[in-house]
């Protein structure tokens, strides 16, 4: 992990907290349970048809907005990037302006943020890509990190090395991941171990004997 130099995060399960239940609102919207639900969307035959599925998606996703919170070491990690001046970004299927309520409530200071309205939503790599060349940086030394498989398939559709995070049970798809950890608590130590011990080294007191 060394090479390092950028991050992409996923949003929701990765940085903040969601309570909406997928499956519900496939349901609701009569999309099968097995089916990408903006895929579903985007092949209803009519506009109005669209509108009015993605206005119901819309008002879940606010609904989450105004209860989500950190993940548990998700705040420090994101600090240590700062304090590091490495770049960070925000690429995730959520709406711009549910998305835009997350990052307020939570003081998220990621100013980069891609929506499903700013590119062609996870797995295509457009978004990441792009991303890539605004941080004027390799796509193999920016990392993807998020909570599911949607978000490392298009790391590895960019060419970029993705982290999978924030699981309690190794999910099927951990394959597709170059790193994986349970949480960010373990992450982080892995990700800025030099970091970690080359402060330790100057600032720790003298052994006594």
């Amino acid at each position: 992990m060394n090479n390092i130099k950028g991050f992409i995060f996923d949003l929701d399960g990765t940085l903040v907290t969601s309570s909406l239940d997928f499956l519900a609102i496939k349901a609701e919207i009569g999309c099968p349970a097995d089916v990408d639900a903006l895929m579903y969307i985007a092949q209803l035959p009519t506009e109005k048809e669209r509108q009015e599925t993605m206005d119901i998606i819309h008002f879940h996703e606010m609904r989450d907005a105004q209860s989500c919170d950190w993940i548990p070491g998700a705040r420090a990690f994101v600090t240590e990037c700062e304090a590091r001046a490495l770049p960070m970004a925000i690429v995730t299927r959520n709406s711009q302006r549910s998305s835009k309520v997350k990052l307020e409530k939570n003081n998220v200071p990621i100013q980069w943020l891609l929506t499903r309205e700013d590119s062609i939503p996870k797995p295509d790599p457009t978004a990441l890509l792009d991303i890539a060349r605004g941080f004027e940086l390799p796509v193999d030394q920016i990392m993807m990190v998020g909570d599911y498989r949607y978000d490392l398939e298009a790391g590895r559709n960019a060419g970029m090395p993705s982290c999978l995070v924030n699981f309690s049970v190794e999910p099927v798809y951990v394959s597709l991941a170059d790193y994986s950890f349970k949480d960010f608590n373990q992450f982080h130590p892995h990700m800025f171990f030099q970091f970690l011990i080359h402060t330790y080294l100057h600032v720790a007191p003298p052994l006594s004997i």
